[in-house]
């Protein structure tokens, strides 16, 4: 499986935390210094197009967290179907078909290793600890399929999806000897048709947000009104008072920070889809 995590749109635009308030001090301590003290006055911009910016910026920011927040419930409701579907799964396996404990054990075993993948799979691009958490996936997996299987979705980038393919090549195997009969592996092949639909549905409301040109656009406005904040607020203050324009600091990087964190909690809003083996 692959655990090299790429970064999301968002990612590449906004930085972590961890760096962003030393960035967002210099940038306002900067131009407020080269205003107040070099005498750069021609650097002051009017408020009004700025604060218009602003304000376009928040609304589409607002509506784009809307659409994330609707997406994620989605996405919520997708993943409990499965979970709750799986006991059906469960069930027929152990009710319909004269399996041996074995057989048994390894159908089961490599659909719990499905939803293992699939979660880690939905909550990797949100979770800047999936990376660290690998391991732990990892051994998840070994209780669950074979080391063969495990070197084999490893290779390829939808492990989630080469899960179901082995899935159905076993189940192949078993109507071939004889194991199963045609109706009961055509109802089989039919919950694997299923369990993948809703798998793709789920994959495809949780890249939803940072593929939208809704998201794109809100994002440039909300970093194009942080670049140019520190103009405007040196513009207003110094109509004020000139000893107000050092005011302009501490304001740009509250506000700044206020769009930079709601957006980093928005990004983290779809995490996480929880799962215990043991539920089956």
């Amino acid at each position: 499986m692959h655990t090299k995590r790429n970064k999301t749109q968002n990612e590449k635009f906004i930085l972590w935390p961890k760096n962003i308030g030393y960035i967002l001090i210099i940038w306002s301590v900067v131009q407020t210094l080269l205003y107040q003290y070099f005498n750069l006055k021609w650097i002051a911009l009017p408020w009004t197009p700025i604060a218009a910016i602003g304000i376009l910026s928040l609304l589409l920011f607002s509506l784009k967290n809307k659409q994330i927040q609707r997406h994620r419930i989605q996405t919520e409701v997708l993943w409990k179907t499965i979970v709750r579907s799986s006991s059906t799964w469960n069930n027929f396996l152990q009710n319909n078909f004269n399996l041996n404990a074995e057989t048994y054990e390894e159908l089961k075993n490599r659909h719990l290793a499905w939803l293992v993948v699939l979660r880690y799979q939905l909550n990797k691009e949100r979770d800047e600890l999936a990376l660290n958490e690998s391991a732990k996936i990892q051994d998840e997996l070994s209780r669950l399929i074979s080391q063969s299987e495990m070197d084999y979705i490893a290779q390829h980038k939808n492990s989630a999806k080469q899960l179901v393919a082995l899935q159905s090549k076993r189940i192949k195997e078993l109507f071939d000897q004889g194991i199963i009969e045609n109706q009961q592996y055509l109802t089989l092949l039919g919950h694997l048709a299923d369990y993948y639909d809703l798998q793709l549905r789920c994959e495809k409301n949780n890249s939803y947000n940072a593929n939208s040109i809704l998201a794109k656009v809100s994002l440039l406005l909300v970093h194009l009104f942080i670049l140019l904040l520190p103009f405007g607020l040196i513009n207003e203050f110094q109509k004020l008072k000139p000893d107000y324009v050092l005011l302009t600091i501490p304001l740009c990087i509250l506000i700044s920070l206020f769009f930079i964190f709601t957006e980093l909690h928005a990004q983290k809003a779809n995490r996480l889809f929880e799962f215990k083996p043991k539920q089956l």
